[in-house]
């Protein structure tokens, strides 16, 4: 039996033992978004980056399909490493979470997908920066974001806020 087959078979099984478990349901309904912390804790690269140009290109990784390809240039790296210029793949096949590029800087967090640099946290993973603004998460709130002053941003990159215990 050749790869994609037993492939096939093997994304079969997992995705009817998925449905009998009830994990299906609450994984198809809607893509779960991190908040500040956990995309900060989650990300192997956090930088300020130039996009100069965005190309699109059909790029597979093992776990999902991308459309996009932007080309950048590293002005500062925050947390891991990262050469002079990278490629950032979006654009991803899953329709409800999406990261599209545009030229310009943005201060991003990313993590490896096989060995594309890709965003761990959708659209949220790449923040665009207008002249000494970020848009970032409004302090305390999960999904609300406001234009702040990169000085106050990052503070709070290199020491993320605690998560709230649950109750």
């Amino acid at each position: 039996m050749n790869h994609a087959k037993q492939a096939l078979r093997r994304f079969i099984v997992l995705l009817a033992a998925a449905f009998l478990t009830g994990a299906v349901p609450s994984a198809f309904a809607k893509a779960y978004y991190a908040t500040e912390a956990e995309m900060i804790s989650r990300a192997e690269v956090i930088a300020i980056v130039d996009i100069s140009r965005v190309e699109r290109a059909e790029t597979k990784s093992k776990l999902m399909r991308y459309s996009e390809i932007a080309h950048a240039t590293v002005q500062q790296t925050f947390k891991g490493t990262a050469p002079q210029t990278i490629k950032l793949y979006g654009g991803e096949a899953f329709i409800c979470a999406q990261v599209h590029f545009a030229p310009g800087r943005y201060l991003v967090f990313l993590v490896h997908d096989d060995n594309l640099l890709v965003g761990c946290n959708w659209h949220l993973s790449v923040r665009p920066i207008k002249d000494t603004q970020v848009e970032w998460y409004v302090p305390g709130e999960r999904l609300n974001l406001s234009w702040q002053s990169l000085d106050t941003v990052l503070p709070r990159i290199k020491n993320p806020p605690a998560e709230p215990k649950d109750k």
